[in-house]
């Protein structure tokens, strides 16, 4: 087993699937013996596999599979993706974008929660979030949702009121936008996003649910970063079995910051580590 991964998660999506790959050793190491094979100290739920048959278990595309190599599952990831913090809102507007249904309004809601919750921003103006989402009930569900922690809303319908928000802000006061839901495939889609991430000077972070086909999400996560996105948060993880698509995306070159586990608007953002992916890997439905 090596100790550090190969070069190929370094390599753009469409250099992967073309094949432009260099082969290393897999994840597990055959001198283990089956039921040995571990990530992070932890067995694998079930004896006889091995953490190179869980991670194809979730779809992780074999190119990945070959570049986790290293002495546990956790070392893998640790070495492949990069983890980290979403950007500072309250010295860059942050913009959250996905597709329709990926869970952006509720990951944004959770955001905004705990600014207001935490001990940190306790002397800071409540966040200012800018709906740009014109989908029908978007606008309610996300007033629904902040409504109990008094968080202003604004509906940014035009040029002119994204850029009055942006520039109107209270000192130390977090900007969260809710992007409308795109079409990675479609041109004008993302121009049309990107078109209100420039408007209000916002940093791009894309939100991604598990459970997607992992090259589709690949797709997405390349799109994103093509367009200036440096971080992705995790939705739905509680609802998906598969979550290879997660590291597809990630691989990409987006840092993993947030999973989001649970409906609950308060506790419902987990920080991703290395660690905590890998565990969550390993946790098998039964």
């Amino acid at each position: 087993m090596q100790d550090s991964p190969s070069d190929t998660a370094s390599q753009p999506v469409g250099e992967r699937r073309q094949g432009n790959t260099q082969e290393s050793s897999p994840v597990s190491d055959p001198a283990q013996g089956k039921g040995a094979a571990v990530g992070n100290g932890v067995s694998l739920p079930v004896s006889h596999l091995t953490v190179e048959d869980v991670l194809r278990w979730h779809s992780v595309p074999e190119p990945l599979i070959h570049a986790l190599a290293g002495k546990t599952l956790a070392d893998g990831l640790a070495n492949v993706l990069s983890f980290g913090a979403l950007p500072d809102a309250t010295k860059t507007p942050l913009a959250f974008g996905g597709a329709s249904g990926s869970g952006k309004t509720l990951v944004l809601a959770k955001l905004a929660a705990r600014y207001i919750l935490s001990e940190d921003y306790k002397d800071c103006p409540p966040p200012l979030v800018i709906a740009c989402d014109h989908t029908a009930g978007s606008f309610a569900k996300l007033s629904a949702l902040l409504q109990p922690y008094n968080i202003p809303i604004i509906q940014g319908s035009t040029s002119e009121i994204l850029a009055d928000a942006v520039n109107h802000k209270e000192p130390g006061q977090p900007i969260l936008v809710d992007l409308p839901g795109i079409c990675v495939y479609s041109p004008v889609s993302m121009s049309k996003m990107m078109q209100m991430v420039e408007r209000v000077g916002a940093t791009l972070s894309l939100v991604l649910p598990a459970g997607l086909d992992a090259e589709e999400s690949a797709d997405i996560g390349y799109a994103f970063a093509q367009r200036g996105a440096t971080t992705m948060v995790a939705s739905k993880m509680d609802q998906a079995g598969r979550v290879g698509g997660i590291i597809a995306a990630a691989a990409c070159g987006l840092t993993l910051t947030y999973g989001s586990c649970s409906s609950s608007i308060v506790g419902g953002l987990v920080p991703l580590t290395a660690n905590v992916l890998a565990n969550r890997l390993l946790t098998l439905p039964s």
